[in-house]
């Protein structure tokens, strides 16, 4: 069985639980496993897709928990390309429709410099809170982690149905964040011990594709 979307997770905690009690309850248990996962481990790189609007330069992101914007893709015909970020107030802008090469955030909108002549697909990384939803339908962690999310999830559907396995799930859960926590910990140790200076010897100018990736 493959994890890897928000309705993957939810599909995958109605089969594991195998009960007729819990229709429709899956995203009330994400929801809640996901509020003690923000709590132990904090942000998570999560890629939303969004739709731009005709005539626009704004695109609303409201909805996403997002808290370090990282990167933004359109797609133009069969290519992705990668658009430059900037300070906003740091590039010129246009009237004029077209296809988007700046962006910059502004409150909850990413604010283009050009508006749409068509209703492009967009593609938005960025680090932020545990919040799958049919917006943000994947992060980083379930990609990596998708038994540590089950478990959070079954957790409290156990609690929900006072299902006596709640204590298998518990004890699993408890198993996985210590592995996932043990893991964060020697990755930033890693990050700590080598020089950021080192990264840019040689390099004199910004690479898409060296940069631009998420």
């Amino acid at each position: 069985m493959s994890i890897g979307t928000y309705s993957d997770l939810q599909t995958a905690i109605t089969d594991f639980m195998a009960r007729t009690d819990v229709s429709g309850k899956a995203t009330d248990f994400i929801t809640l496993a996901e509020a003690r996962l923000n709590r132990l481990l904090g942000v998570v790189g999560t890629t939303a897709a969004l739709t731009g609007v005709i005539g626009s330069d704004e695109i609303d992101i409201s909805a996403l928990s997002a808290q370090e914007p990282q990167n933004l893709y359109v797609t133009y015909g069969t290519s992705e390309l990668c658009l430059t970020p900037r300070a906003l107030g740091t590039y010129s802008t246009t009237t004029i429709r077209g296809l988007p090469s700046i962006w910059a955030i502004e409150a909850q909108k990413i604010k283009l410099d050009r508006p749409l002549e068509e209703a492009n697909s967009f593609r938005f990384v960025y680090l932020g809170r545990f919040a799958l939803s049919v917006a943000a339908p994947t992060n980083e962690f379930l990609t990596n982690h998708p038994d540590l999310y089950l478990a959070a999830s079954i957790v409290w559907g156990c609690t929900y149905t006072k299902d006596p396995a709640i204590s298998l799930w518990k004890s699993a859960l408890d198993e996985f964040v210590a592995e996932v926590s043990a893991e964060n910990s020697r990755k930033k140790r890693s990050v700590l011990t080598t020089d950021p200076a080192l990264g840019t010897i040689g390099r004199t100018r910004y690479s898409i594709n060296v940069d631009g990736n998420p």
